[in-house]
């Protein structure tokens, strides 16, 4: 693992403090996010970027703190996959999901998330597993506008997921 990756999970470990994932630290979603990222070989941007995907909605780190500690870019991917607000769900989503779309690296490290949370669904939550599966086809619609290999790839990783049901 990288110095930088490892900089990463000690950064999102930090700022995450008590937060949890289910019944797991919420640092087991982030590690979960970035083997996602591992297995298609993406690059060390997006695999930072996986790790921090939820420290500026989630935490007191701001959008300058990401920058000034990990570059531009990746500060640029984590601001586009941070919800914006609304009063539920499908709002903050459907204000959310065309800042996604104008980053490739943030709609790569949205389908990361997006597999490591229907991988933990399935075994452990099938209430946010349909969620999941009532979402897809409008998640993929309005979140991937751009196409190539690795967005491909984790795209049929994601809806291979559904039919196994």
């Amino acid at each position: 693992m990288s110095e930088t990756i490892e900089r990463a999970l000690e950064v999102a470990r930090k700022a995450h403090g008590n937060q949890m994932y289910g019944i797991y630290p919420y640092e087991f979603h982030l590690k979960q996010t970035l083997k996602v990222a591992q297995s298609h070989n993406l690059p060390e941007e997006i695999q930072v970027s996986c790790i921090l995907h939820d420290t500026i909605e989630d935490t007191s780190l701001s959008y300058n703190d990401i920058k000034k500690a990990f570059g531009t870019e990746v500060a640029e991917i984590v601001y586009a996959v941070t919800d914006e607000l609304g009063r539920n769900r499908k709002e903050r989503k459907k204000k959310t999901y065309p800042k996604i779309r104008k980053n490739v690296g943030a709609i790569l490290v949205k389908l990361c998330d997006r597999v490591a949370n229907v991988r933990h669904s399935l075994l452990y939550d099938s209430q946010l597993y349909k969620m999941y599966l009532n979402e897809h086809n409008h998640f993929i619609d309005n979140v991937v506008s751009t196409r190539f290999n690795k967005i491909d790839d984790l795209c049929l990783e994601l809806s291979l997921m559904f039919e196994e049901e």
